[in-house]
């Protein structure tokens, strides 16, 4: 009994331990399950910054969820901030608390948030969960500072910060909700013709806010005439909308619907109302919509706006969701911004509204249209038709078919008859004839079968030969022709030979040739006399052109080898006249030695070495040019021969004996020849330089206008005003770059052709030493170049040409700045003795010492990747030593540069214009009446005048100088803008008529001609001031005021 116990225990004890490794190893694994589990989900957090049934923030998260539904192991959760209750940073602690505590244990897998307020909590989500994904779908693609969603003001631009700047910090991308304000403006606008009043409708929310601002400022741009007012809940009731809505006139009232949620409190408790835009559509008025309602709606009231493609948009978002969740990092995601934007209207609500269809602009999307008769039955009318053309074009080519085998009969004939009239009316004889063969097929004689008109009318009809052997009719001619026939049907191809016809006296040229029938061959017989005839003419002219040789100059000769004699024409060129000789009167022997000994030391070899090369056989024939000395009248003299030769005779072993050749003096053809050659090389080297100077002009040229072309592209588009200033502010500096360009290539041109002009005057130089000063050190980084100007007197006035010596400034300062990025620029002048020294002295990167001496040459560029011509220099240095001076640089490469030049020192008298200006008595006029008068011939010329001066100044306006006259006594304007070259009356006979009226209004020059002397004549004709083409906005404002502080005053 004791032993039995003892093993029940045991037994029972093995299967309690057995029991609890089962269910160890049953929770083991259901934990690891679990785990695995929950590591293979994904959490998308949604963070709405508006209310739950707001319509665009509803229509994305419906997106979200429909793709959240399909995907196993993956949770949606959704917070709505509704930022409209959100106005004290203690809401907005709670909001964060509330995700800190929910979220915790389940941080998401990616953030979306829906809205810009969202972003608020971007440093709070970092710090929550780390380096979250963040999707961000917004209105603007920008942020600003949280009180401005707190308090729902309009961000200003310095408050703004890019979202693009945040991509990297924070793991974003970011899909851009645009509202397409200024378009949506534009399509109310266009949809209400008589439009004179302009309604915004949008609730208190920050992007309203700031839609209200973008909105008042394209009105005022855009159009000014048209009143605004913005509609929100903090200033009426919803029934009070409703009220304002019902006494409106469509006809000349625009409104754009944004969004109208608001508080309402009940209970003590604050709740949001966020449909009641279904009530506002019911209004009998057209109600646009900047797309945060949709338009689809039949029963809706709300008529459309300019809107992106809503699906597309929520397709996006999934998609960025889904790239973000299979491992894709949210900030190496492109942000996307949606370029399908369009005009969007609902067909019934248009009809219903009373709006026409021509209103509509191009490319507008309807909703909601009744298919036309063409979309219910094209299908059907499309079908006939095909079939109706099918079984015309069957008709057509059975017809036609038809019509072509007549046409091909019709034309064989007249082929049959054009052929037959072809052979008649050719002018070649033609015979067609048969061949009779022997036993051996050899061709014994011919058998005529066709014959043309031109046979029958030089030798026989055609009747009387047809069906004849050859041998009877030409029995003289027969065995000639049989001997080519059988030539031409060997070798298979047309045989040509000659043949004197003597029955008839005339001359053939034959042409045999085998026809396609075996056994025939046809004979065309084309009369040769007249050629004959002239070949026995040119015979007897060549004899004529060999007497003429003896005419001519040129000397034929013969050189007889074995006895080592040339024999030649005594009167022929005087290389071969022997002094001292006497000779035979007809000829003379001359010794080939001291024909050699004549010829010029330098070209003896050479011509020696081209007759051994004749002789040996490495050439057929002798042509050379040399030079020759003779003596008449005990005068050397050197003339040009040129002497060609060949080989007349050979001995039985192929040894030439004799060589026959002419020589020819041709001093007078070297003489242009060199003429020419120098004329060559100098258009070549013109041509070089031409089209280096057109290729460095094109290419300095197109740079800056590339800048102005391309930014002026996208000026328009600039939605920001700091990069509307900065392409401005580009577009501005490469237009003064262009200008200079310019300026240096019409300074280059003048100084080609001599025309350089020279005006001198009386000039204060430090004045215009500090204006130069004044408009360079724009220039300058003054954060790192110092810019200076160092006068050697106070007070220093002299006699000298004012425009040069700024130009040749202007261009040794900016050389400066190009190549000093740091330290400092200092400039000045000095008084030594009849000079004055100016100087221009840099810190920059200097000039290595094997280009010094080349510096001032053209197109000389030190750095090519500057820009510039490399003229600037070449045109100092003109300018100096015009001015009778002298010109220089020292320089260190690394250590910078100093350029310097001297002029001619001449004192001069302190300029007492201003003291003549003083006596003008200044003009009194109303601030709010300063009329300015702008004659101007060109409309695009004063329309930009206009868009400078509108706004500041009662502007009118005068076509010619006749009109310009007349308004100035009708309206008495206190500044006028005249341009020189009009029609009727230019602007200087204009100034002279007005200065017989008033002496005192200014009257400032517009021209384009830029030059010194015409800024001179300008000043001398009556004028204040001088304005050149093209206009820049700031010169000539200032230019205004300067005007305006010397010579009006105002009330």
């Amino acid at each position: 009994m004791h032993k039995q116990g003892k093993k029940g225990t045991f037994r029972t004890r093995a299967i309690e331990l057995f029991c609890c490794f089962f269910f160890f190893l049953f929770f083991t694994n259901q934990a690891m399950a679990q785990k695995s589990l929950s590591d293979s989900y994904s959490n998308i957090l949604i963070i709405n910054s508006y209310t739950e049934a707001a319509p665009w923030s509803s229509r994305i998260i419906s997106a979200v969820t429909g793709y959240v539904q399909d995907i196993p192991y993956m949770t949606l959760y959704t917070e709505h901030m509704d930022m409209l209750l959100v106005d004290n940073d203690s809401i907005l602690e709670q909001f964060r608390k509330m995700l800190s505590g929910k979220y915790e244990k389940n941080p998401p897998s990616v953030l979306l948030l829906l809205g810009s307020p969202a972003m608020v909590l971007r440093d709070d989500f970092k710090r929550m969960w780390g380096d979250v994904p963040i999707v961000l779908c917004a209105e603007a693609d920008y942020i600003g500072p949280t009180e401005a969603y707190v308090r729902k003001y309009p961000i200003d631009v310095a408050e703004r910060i890019p979202l693009a700047d945040l991509a990297k910090p924070y793991n974003l991308t970011f899909l851009y909700s645009d509202f397409y304000i200024k378009e949506n403006i534009n399509l109310v606008c266009r949809m209400t013709p008589k439009i004179k009043n302009f309604i915004f409708i949008g609730d208190g929310r920050q992007s309203n806010q700031t839609n209200d601002w973008l909105i008042r400022q394209e009105l005022k741009k855009n159009y000014p005439e048209v009143n605004y007012r913005f509609l929100s809940p903090q200033q009426l009731s919803a029934n009070e909308l409703l009220d304002t809505l019902y006494t409106i006139d469509p006809q000349t009232t625009g409104i754009l619907f944004s969004s109208w949620i608001y508080k309402r409190s009940f209970a003590g408790n604050t709740s949001l109302v966020t449909n009641f835009h279904q009530l506002i559509a019911t209004a009998p008025v057209p109600l646009f919509t900047i797309g945060m309602v949709t338009v689809k709606d039949t029963a809706g009231g709300m008529l459309g706006g300019y809107v992106f493609d809503q699906d597309r948009y929520n397709r996006n978002v999934v998609n960025y969701l889904s790239l973000v969740l299979s491992g894709s990092k949210a900030s190496d995601i492109p942000f996307y911004l949606p370029a399908d934007g369009a005009p969007v209207l609902n067909y019934s609500v248009l009809l219903r509204k009373g709006l026409s269809l021509d209103l509509c602009p191009a490319g507008t999307v309807f909703f909601n249209k009744p298919p036309t008769f063409w979309e219910l039955y094209g299908y059907f009318i499309v079908g006939a038709i095909v079939c109706f053309i099918l079984l015309a074009l069957f008709f057509q080519y059975r017809f036609s078919h038809l019509e072509k085998l007549k046409k091909l009969q019709q034309n064989e004939l007249e082929v049959m008859i054009s052929y037959k009239n072809l052979i008649n009316n050719m002018p070649v004889l033609y015979m067609q004839e048969e061949l009779i063969l022997d036993e051996n097929d050899m061709p014994v004689d011919l058998v005529y079968r066709k014959t043309n008109s031109l046979f029958e009318k030089m030798f026989s009809l055609e009747e009387s030969v047809i069906g004849r052997k050859a041998s009877e009719v030409f029995p003289e001619s027969t065995p000639e022709f049989l001997h080519f026939i059988k030539m031409s049907l060997d070798e298979n191809k047309a045989i040509t030979f000659p043949y004197y016809f003597k029955r008839i006296d005339t001359f053939f040229n034959i042409v045999l040739k085998g026809t396609h029938q075996s056994n025939t061959v046809d004979i065309f017989c084309l009369d040769s006399t007249e050629l004959h005839k002239a070949q026995q003419k040119l015979s007897a002219t060549n004899k004529k052109l060999a007497m003429a040789l003896d005419v001519a100059n040129i000397v034929p000769w013969k050189w007889d080898l074995l006895n080592r004699t040339i024999l030649c024409d005594i009167n022929r060129p005087i290389e071969l006249g022997v002094t001292g000789r006497k000779v035979d009167e007809s000829q003379l022997a001359v010794p080939d030695s001291e024909y050699f000994s004549k010829i010029f030391k330098e070209d003896r070899e050479r011509v020696k070495q081209a007759y051994q090369d004749l002789l040996e056989g490495r050439t057929d024939k002798v042509k050379e040019e040399y030079r020759v000395i003779s003596v008449e009248n005990h005068v050397p003299r050197m003339e040009w021969v040129e002497a060609q030769a060949a080989i007349e005779t050979r001995d039985e072993n192929g040894k030439p004996l004799t060589l026959v050749g002419s020589s020819l003096v041709i001093t007078q053809r070297k003489k242009m020849e060199m003429e020419l050659t120098t004329a060559r090389d100098r258009a070549e080297e013109s041509n070089r330089l031409k089209s280096a100077f057109l290729a460095n002009m094109s290419h300095e040229i197109r740079t800056p206008l590339n800048a102005i072309v391309g930014f002026s592209g996208i000026l328009a588009s600039a939605d920001e005003e700091q990069d509307r200033q900065e392409y401005v502010s580009i577009i501005e500096n490469n237009n003064a770059l262009l200008l200079q360009l310019i300026s240096d290539i019409l300074d280059l041109s003048k100084i080609e052709a001599g025309t350089l002009e020279f005006h001198y005057s009386n000039i204060d130089l430090n004045r215009t030493m500090n204006e130069l000063t004044d408009s360079l050190s724009p220039r300058i980084d003054k954060n790192k170049v110092q810019f200076s100007f160092h006068p050697a007197k106070e007070s220093c006035f002299i006699y000298t040409e004012k425009n040069r010596l700024s130009q040749i400034l202007i261009n040794l300062i900016t050389n400066a700045i190009k190549f000093t990025s740091e330290g400092s620029i200092r400039f000045g002048y000095e008084l030594r003795g009849r000079e004055i020294y100016f100087y221009v002295s840099d810190t920059g990167c200097g000039i290595p010492e094997d280009k010094l001496q080349g510096i001032f040459g053209r197109f000389v560029k030190l750095n090519n990747f500057k820009q510039g011509t490399g003229l600037g220099l070449s045109i100092c240095q003109t300018l100096v030593e015009h001015m009778k001076g002298n010109i220089g640089v020292v320089s260190e490469e690394g250590k910078g540069s100093t350029f310097w030049f001297t002029l001619p020192y001449k004192p001069a008298m302190a300029d007492d214009g201003r003291a003549k200006e003083a006596d003008i008595q200044p003009i009194a006029v109303e601030k709010d009446k300063l009329t300015i008068l702008i004659a101007e011939d060109n409309d695009s010329n004063y329309k930009l005048f206009a868009s400078i001066l509108n706004g500041e100044y009662q502007l009118l306006h005068a076509w010619d100088g006749q009109e310009a006259v007349d308004m100035f006594r009708k309206y008495n304007p206190q500044i006028i803008l005249m341009d020189i070259n009009m029609p009727v009356m230019d602007g200087y006979e204009a100034t002279k008529e007005i200065r017989k009226y008033s002496t005192k209004v200014p009257i400032i020059a517009i021209t384009a001609f830029a030059y010194a002397s015409d800024e001179q004549k300008v000043m001398e004709s009556g004028f204040d001031g001088y304005m050149p083409k093209p206009i820049n906005a700031r010169q000539l404002k200032a230019q205004l005021k300067d005007i305006m502080q010397r010579r009006i005053i105002l009330l």
